[in-house]
């Protein structure tokens, strides 16, 4: 059994100590990781220490941090930049919302040593402004360090300056994307752009940007006050560390559940961790990933929650969402709605994203009003592979994930909607009540 206990490492729980102020932070270890990286250590071994931990980023990818940090490093241009992401596209997330309004001087420390690894002296904190509480703490906790000399000029009277912005904007699912942040600060609009180059290389007004996840950035502090030995003892052999996860039950309007998480646990002890105990037979199905993640069946509950083993799966890690689904569910109603979730939260730069996901809707829809014929299966898996790889970001390629789990999970769903007109739960209701059929007659 995974130690849960231990693995509150960038949560706070309620009920811990607040550690919103700087002086309860600074009592609990804060800053020592900044005082430590600037007094005895070079950029080039805050970067080592990263990449030894094997820290991969939170923001859904999983690309090693280490590399991403001594790419900007390496680059000749500057200035250079850094972008923390606490945006939480998926808006049933609350795992940016819980960092920032309990525990945001680690996020700052995370910043500034993140800054000072990569070379950079000015950063940027992009979130959505509806996160009004975690702002709040955030600027006074910059407020705090700033009298306090962690943030500026001489942070701790060395020859490191860096300062922090924040950034309140709401443009939906894509403002979590990363060059439609960097879009955003420049004052464009807010799309995806073409990659390679990336960020990393040609970011931010052009120059090298490292980009991260809020959480990702969190855990930094730990690695170089603890060292990447303590770091690795949670987690996986390929993913160590936690991730936080905001966990739905199967009864409707039920408040989400925050839990920190060491990556490796199966999905039977996470939900059990968060005080979730269905039986297998109350349940249809476990979705992974959010909004563009996968479902899958309860008898893969005992799967490890990682990158690798839920991508093999169909599903993601991508926002930290987990919820769960009832008996109940008819998977093609499921995959229908989800996937019109999708299409209109598409920024519409990309063809195969703007018409493709808007076209399975639409079949979908189709099929659980029984107008399905066997061709539209044929025509929703080539459009499942058309959209991802004419896709620009991630929300493209990701966006079919719905439609290609419950088909491959649950294919009796499609086939008695498709060959018996009727719903497997019987709880569809039609979108659809008829056909156009246009008759050319000729001359």
């Amino acid at each position: 059994m995974p130690e849960f206990d231990s693995a509150y490492r960038v949560l706070r729980r309620r009920g811990e100590p607040d550690l919103r102020s700087l002086q309860s932070y600074r009592q609990q270890g804060g800053y020592s990781a900044l005082e430590r990286a600037l007094h005895d250590q070079t950029p080039e071994q805050v970067i080592q220490l990263v990449s030894e931990a094997r820290l991969r980023g939170r923001g859904g990818a999983g690309r090693l941090t280490g590399e991403k940090w001594r790419i900007v490093r390496r680059q000749q241009e500057s200035p250079k930049y850094v972008i923390c992401n606490a945006y939480d596209a998926d808006p049933r997330s609350w795992a940016a919302r819980s960092l920032l309004e309990r525990n945001p001087h680690q996020i700052i420390e995370g910043i500034l040593l993140a800054a000072y690894a990569v070379g950079a002296t000015e950063a940027y904190l992009m979130t959505r402004s509806l996160f009004r509480e975690g702002i709040e703490a955030v600027q006074q906790a910059l407020n705090e360090a700033l009298e306090a000399g962690l943030v500026g000029r001489s942070i701790l009277g060395t020859t490191f300056h860096c300062t922090i912005n924040v950034v309140g904007f709401d443009i939906g699912f894509i403002g979590g994307e990363e060059t439609v942040q960097i879009a955003v600060i420049k004052g464009r609009r807010g799309m995806p752009e073409q990659r390679p180059p990336y960020p990393a290389v040609y970011g931010l007004w052009d120059k090298p940007t490292a980009i991260n996840s809020l959480e990702t950035l969190a855990n930094v502090p730990l690695i170089v006050r603890d060292g990447p030995e303590a770091f690795r003892r949670l987690g996986s052999e390929t993913t160590p560390g936690t991730k936080v996860l905001t966990i739905y039950d199967a009864v409707p309007d039920a408040e989400p559940r925050v839990v920190e998480v060491p990556f490796g646990s199966s999905l039977r002890e996470i939900l059990r961790h968060a005080g979730l105990n269905h039986p297998d037979s109350e349940l249809r199905a476990v979705v992974v990933g959010g909004a563009e993640g996968g479902a899958l069946p309860v008898s893969l509950l005992d799967l490890p929650f990682d990158f690798d083993p839920l991508e093999e799966a169909g599903a993601i890690v991508g926002s930290g969402v987990i919820e769960l689904l009832p008996a109940q569910t008819c998977m093609v109603a499921w995959a229908m709605e989800r996937t019109r979730y999708l299409s209109n939260e598409s920024c519409g730069k990309c063809v195969p994203c703007r018409i493709g996901v808007k076209r399975m809707t639409g079949i979908l829809e189709g099929v659980i009003s029984d107008l399905g014929v066997r061709s539209d299966l044929d025509l929703l898996d080539e459009l499942a592979g058309y959209v991802p790889d004419g896709s620009l970001c991630g929300f493209g390629i990701q966006a079919p994930n719905a439609y290609k789990t419950a088909r491959r999970y649950w294919p009796e769903h499609f086939q008695m909607h498709i060959e018996e007109q009727q719903c497997p739960t019987g709880t569809c209701v039609p979108v659809r009540s008829h056909r156009f059929v246009t008759k050319h007659v000729l001359p």
